[in-house]
C-alpha cells in the first residue's frame, strides 16, 4: 500500500501535468497572500509586505521545479525540453539534419522491409486462424530420408485418426483434375475435395457468399478460388447461385475465397473447393490442428502408433520402413528459404550499420563546430551526464525521424523482394504495415539512435573548457579526427563486403544463364494432358490413344516436332527430380554399393523436340515404343561412370522403379521390371537441377509405365504462343472430351527454366545485393565527402596560411586528402580479408556461385575510384580558396 500510493500520485501528476502546475501555483499564491497579509498586519506597507513575501517564498518557477523533483517528474520535464531543443537543432542546420535523416531512413527502411518479408513469409505467412497450431503430417521413408512424403487415409482410418488425444481437429482433402463440361472446351479444373469443416478449421472469411459447412456434406456446392473467379468469370460479383458443370455434374456456386487464400501448402493453387463426399476417391490427406499446448514432438509419438496400425490395413499407402514426421506448416519454407532471407537480412544490417556510421560522422563533424557552445554549458555547471543525455536525445530525434520515413519506405521496398521470390516461398504471404513491423521499427530507432549517437555524446560531453573559452580552434588535430577515420574505415569495409557478395551473386546468375543445358529450350512449349481412366482399357489402348494424339498435334501449322514425356520437366521439377529416381543393376556387373539413376519415361521424338543428339547406337523405333519393349538409352554420364572404356551397346540393366506393383493411378506393361537392353547413348542434358552436376539417366519408353497424366513437348517454328488456338482446336477435334490444362497461355521451357528455384534465387540475390551495395556505396561516399568538407572548413585558416606561404594546389589537395586516402585503403584491405574469409560460406549458401578471386579486382577498382573521387572533389575545392580573403576574415 505504501508503494501504490506514491505511484498513483506520480501517474496522476504526469497525466494531469498542466492541472498539477496550476494547483502548485495556486497553492503558492495562497501562502504568499497569507504571509503578505500577516506582514501588513505587523505594520508594513502593502508594497513592502508583498516584496518581502515573494523574497521569502522564492520564484514560483523554482518552487515548481522543486515540486517536480520531489515527485520524480523533473527528469521527464528535462527530457521534454531536450526533445524540443533537439527539434530546434534540426532546423538550425537543415543540410546536416536532412542528410542524417535520409541516411537512417535508407538503413531503417531496408531493414524494416526485410523484417516485414521475413515476418510475412516465415513467421506469419498464412491467413488461417491458429496457424501456429496447424501441422503437416508426413512420412520419412528410410530409403529416402531427405524427402518427406504425404500419406493417405481411408475413411475409416480418418475417423479413427481424428480421435487422437493430441488433435483438436482434422481437415481432410484430396486433389484431382476435373473437366469443365459447361464451356466451349473441357478445361482441366484443379479441384480440391475437402471435408466440410474447412470453414471452421481454417476460419478464413470468403470474399463473396460463404464457405463450406458441415451441412454441405451431401450437397453439390462449390466455392471458387479468387484466381479462377477472375479468369473464368471475369470477377462477376453476381456469380453466387450460378451453376458450374464439372465432369457432367452440376454444382451451385456458393462463395468466392479472397485473393490471399490459395491453400498452397496442400493442393497447389486449387481452382475450386468441393465437399469430399462428391469425390470418387477412397482416401484423404490429413491436415491437423493440435490442441493448445501440444508440440509437434509430443504428437509425433502418438501419430507413429496410429500409422503403424494403418500400414497393416493399407500397405500400399506406406513405405516398407518409415517414421512419422510432424512439423508446423511453416517448416518446409524455413528449410527452403531460411538461408536466402538470412543472407538478405545480414545485407540490410550491414546497410543499417553504414547508415549509423554516416550519422555518427555527421554528428561528430557537427560537434566540432559546437565545441564552443558545449564548453559554455560545461562552464556554467552542466554535468557530463546531463550533456550526454541531451546529445543522445538529439540523436534519438534524428533516429525517430528517420524511422518514420524509413517505415513508410519499407512498405514499398518489401514488395520488391516479394516479387522476385522463388516458388519455394509461400504464395499466401501478404506485405502489410502491422504492429510487429511497427514495433520492430520503433526498437530499431531506439537502438540506432543510441548506436550512432553514443560516440559523439561521449566525445563532446567532456570539452576542454579552458582551451575552447580562449579561442575557437579551427584545426582538427590527429586526435580529433581519429573517430571520424575509424567510422569511415568501417563504412568502406562493410561496403566492400556488400559489393563483393553482390559481385559473387551476379557471377553466379551469369553462370546459370549462360550454362550449357544440353538441350535447346528456345521455341519449345509443353502441355499437360490428363488421361481419363477407363477400367475396360488396357495398356495398349492407352498407348494408341497417346500416339494418335501426338500425331494430331504434329499436324498443327507451325509445329516442327512433338515428343512425349510423363515424368518431369527439364532441367528438373521445382520440388522433385527429372524422371523416376531408382536404384539399378547391370547384368554381369554386381554392384559393390547401391547404384542410383534417374529413369525418364519418353517417346523417341522427345530427343528431336529438345535437340538432344544421339551419340552412338540407335533409338528405339515406333513399333518398339508401342509395344513397350524392354529397351533403353542412357546418357553420357551413365556410360562414362559405369562403362568407361567398354562398349555399352547391348548391355542390360534393370531398375526397381518400373516393377508392376499395382500402384494406384499407374498403368504398367507386363514384366516392366525385367532386364532392358541398352540401344544407344544420348548427350548429357541438365536433369538434376541447375546447380548440381548431371545425374546418370536411363531413358525408357513412356509406354512402359504410365500415369493418368502425361506431357507433350512441342517444338515450334516461331513463338509457341502463336499455336495456342490451332492446338486447342486440334485437340478438341481429336476428342471433344479431352481435358486441356491451358486456355490463355502455353507454358514454355524457357519460362520453366526462369522459374527454377535456384535461377530465381540467384536472380533475387543479384538484384537485391546490387541494390543494397549501391545504397551502401552512396552512403559511404557521402560520408567521405562530408568528412572532408567539414575538415577543410575547420582548417580554412591553416590552409589559407599555407597557400599564402607558397603551397601549391596539389600540395594542399594532398595535405587535405592523404589521411582519408589511407583510411580508404585500410578499409578496402580489411574488407578484402573479410570477403576471402566468407567465400566458403557464400559458396555454401549460393550453390550456383562459382566466382573466384578475380571478382574482387573490379570491386576494388570501383570502390577505390569512387571513394578517391569523393575525397578529391572537396579537397580540390579547398585548394581553390583565396588566402587573402581568409586571412582578412581573421
Amino acid at each position: 500500500m505504501n508503494l501504490i500510493a506514491p505511484l498513483r500520485s506520480w501517474w496522476n501528476a504526469l497525466v494531469h501535468r498542466l492541472d498539477t502546475d496550476s494547483d502548485v501555483e495556486a497553492e503558492l499564491q495562497f501562502h504568499i497572500d497569507a504571509y503578505t497579509q500577516q506582514l501588513i498586519d505587523s505594520g508594513l506597507t502593502p508594497a513592502d509586505a508583498a516584496r518581502q513575501a515573494k523574497i521569502a517564498f522564492g520564484h514560483v518557477g523554482i518552487q515548481k521545479e522543486k515540486y517536480r523533483a520531489a515527485i520524480g517528474l523533473r527528469p521527464l520535464h528535462e527530457i521534454g525540453g531536450d526533445i524540443r531543443y533537439g527539434i530546434r537543432s534540426l532546423y538550425r542546420q537543415p543540410s546536416v539534419s536532412i542528410a542524417a535523416v535520409l541516411s537512417l531512413a535508407l538503413g531503417i527502411g531496408a531493414t524494416s522491409a526485410m523484417f516485414n518479408v521475413i515476418y510475412s513469409t516465415l513467421l506469419h505467412p498464412f491467413p488461417y486462424a491458429d496457424a501456429d497450431r496447424i501441422v503437416n503430417p508426413s512420412l520419412i521413408d528410410e530409403k529416402q530420408p531427405l524427402v518427406p512424403t504425404w500419406f493417405a487415409l481411408e475413411p475409416a482410418q480418418y475417423e479413427s485418426f481424428i480421435k487422437a488425444k493430441s488433435i483438436e481437429s482434422v481437415l481432410g482433402f484430396m486433389l484431382a483434375g476435373q473437366p469443365e463440361t459447361g464451356g466451349p472446351f473441357p478445361e482441366n479444373v484443379s479441384t480440391a475435395y475437402v471435408t466440410s469443416n474447412m470453414n471452421t478449421f481454417l476460419k478464413v472469411p470468403p470474399l463473396l457468399g460463404r464457405g463450406l459447412q458441415l451441412s454441405d456434406a451431401s450437397q453439390n456446392v462449390v466455392v471458387l478460388s479468387y484466381k479462377y473467379w477472375q479468369r473464368r468469370f471475369s470477377g462477376d460479383p453476381e456469380i453466387l447461385g450460378h451453376i458450374l458443370d464439372l465432369n457432367h455434374q452440376s454444382f451451385t456456386i456458393i462463395g468466392v475465397m479472397p485473393s490471399r487464400f490459395t491453400f498452397t501448402e496442400t493442393v497447389s493453387n486449387a481452382d475450386v473447393y468441393i465437399p469430399w463426399s462428391a469425390s470418387r476417391s477412397s482416401a484423404l490427406f490429413p491436415w491437423i490442428k493440435l490442441r493448445p499446448g501440444v508440440t509437434p514432438a509430443m504428437a509425433n509419438a502418438e501419430f507413429q502408433a496410429y500409422l503403424n496400425k494403418f500400414k497393416q490395413e493399407t500397405p500400399r499407402h506406406f513405405p516398407e520402413q518409415f517414421r512419422a514426421n510432424v512439423e508446423p506448416i511453416t517448416a518446409p519454407y524455413m528449410r527452403r528459404t531460411g538461408r536466402t532471407l538470412a543472407m538478405l537480412f545480414a545485407a540490410v544490417i550491414f546497410l543499417l550499420l553504414i547508415g549509423c556510421a554516416n550519422c555518427s560522422v555527421l554528428l561528430l563533424a557537427r560537434g566540432e563546430a559546437r565545441q564552443h557552445e558545449l564548453s559554455i554549458r560545461s562552464a556554467i555547471g552542466a554535468s557530463r551526464f546531463r550533456m550526454i543525455r541531451q546529445l543522445l536525445v538529439e540523436s534519438l530525434t534524428i533516429a525517430f525521424s528517420g524511422a518514420a520515413l524509413g517505415t513508410a519506405l519499407s512498405y514499398w521496398l518489401a514488395k520488391l523482394p516479394l516479387k522476385l521470390m522463388p516458388g519455394t516461398f509461400p504464395q499466401e504471404a501478404a506485405i502489410a504495415i502491422n504492429w510487429p513491423v511497427l514495433a520492430f521499427s520503433v526498437t530499431l530507432a531506439l537502438v540506432t539512435g543510441v548506436l550512432f549517437g553514443l560516440a559523439p555524446a561521449l566525445r563532446f560531453s567532456r570539452p576542454d573548457v579552458s582551451t575552447m573559452m580562449q579561442a575557437r580552434a579551427r584545426t582538427l588535430s590527429t586526435t580529433n579526427s581519429r573517430p571520424l577515420n575509424i567510422l569511415i574505415g568501417a563504412q568502406i569495409t562493410l561496403t566492400f563486403i556488400l559489393l563483393g557478395v553482390a559481385g559473387a551473386a551476379i557471377a553466379g546468375f551469369m553462370h546459370i544463364t549462360s550454362m550449357k543445358l544440353g538441350y535447346d529450350p528456345h521455341n519449345v512449349c509443353f502441355i499437360g494432358i490428363p488421361i481419363k481412366r477407363d477400367p475396360n482399357k488396357n495398356q495398349q489402348a492407352y498407348t494408341n490413344y497417346i500416339s494418335r494424339m501426338r500425331d494430331t498435334v504434329a499436324t498443327v501449322p507451325g509445329v516442327v516436332s512433338v515428343g512425349v514425356m510423363s515424368s518431369g520437366i527439364p532441367p528438373s521439377q521445382p520440388f522433385g527430380g527429372f524422371g523416376l529416381p531408382a536404384s539399378f543393376e547391370i547384368l554381369g556387373h554386381p554392384p559393390k554399393q547401391p547404384q542410383h539413376a534417374l529413369v525418364p519415361l519418353v517417346s523417341p521424338e522427345y530427343f528431336a523436340a529438345l535437340k538432344i543428339p544421339l551419340l552412338r547406337g540407335r533409338m528405339w523405333n515406333e513399333d518398339e515404343n508401342r509395344r513397350g519393349d524392354f529397351v533403353a538409352v542412357v546418357n553420357e554420364t551413365f556410360a562414362q561412370q559405369y562403362f568407361a572404356g567398354h562398349n555399352i551397346i547391348g548391355q542390360q540393366v534393370r531398375t526397381d522403379s518400373l516393377k508392376n506393383d499395382d500402384r494406384p493411378l499407374t498403368i504398367t506393361s507386363p514384366n516392366s521390371g525385367d532386364w532392358r537392353q541398352i540401344l544407344g547413348v544420348v548427350a548429357d542434358s541438365q536433369n538434376n537441377g541447375l546447380e548440381r552436376p548431371v545425374a546418370p539417366a536411363i531413358y525408357v519408353p513412356y509406354t512402359t509405365f504410365m500415369w493418368n497424366y502425361t506431357q507433350l513437348f512441342i517444338r515450334t517454328a516461331g513463338d509457341p504462343q502463336s499455336i495456342l488456338l490451332p492446338l486447342r482446336n486440334a485437340l478438341h477435334s481429336f476428342n471433344p472430351e479431352q481435358r486441356i490444362s491451358f486456355t490463355t497461355e502455353i507454358e514454355t521451357l524457357e519460362g520453366a527454366l526462369s522459374h527454377q528455384p535456384i535461377w530465381m534465387q540467384q536472380h533475387l540475390f543479384s538484384i537485391l545485393f546490387s541494390f543494397f551495395s549501391g545504397l551502401a556505396l552512396f552512403l559511404s561516399l557521402f560520408g567521405i565527402a562530408s568528412t572532408v568538407l567539414f575538415a577543410t572548413a575547420r582548417r580554412r585558416n591553416e590552409l589559407g596560411i599555407r597557400m599564402a606561404l607558397g603551397a601549391r594546389r596539389p600540395h594542399i589537395v594532398w595535405a587535405v586528402s592523404r589521411t582519408m586516402l589511407s583510411t580508404i585503403a585500410c578499409g578496402i584491405v580489411v574488407g578484402l580479408a573479410f570477403n576471402l574469409a566468407l567465400q566458403k560460406l557464400i559458396q555454401h549458401w549460393m550453390p550456383a556461385n562459382n566466382a573466384s578471386f578475380w571478382i574482387f579486382a573490379p570491386v576494388t577498382a570501383v570502390l577505390l575510384a569512387a571513394a578517391t573521387l569523393a575525397c578529391m572533389l572537396p579537397a580540390a575545392r579547398a585548394a581553390s580558396i583565396d588566402p587573402a580573403q581568409t586571412l582578412r576574415c581573421d
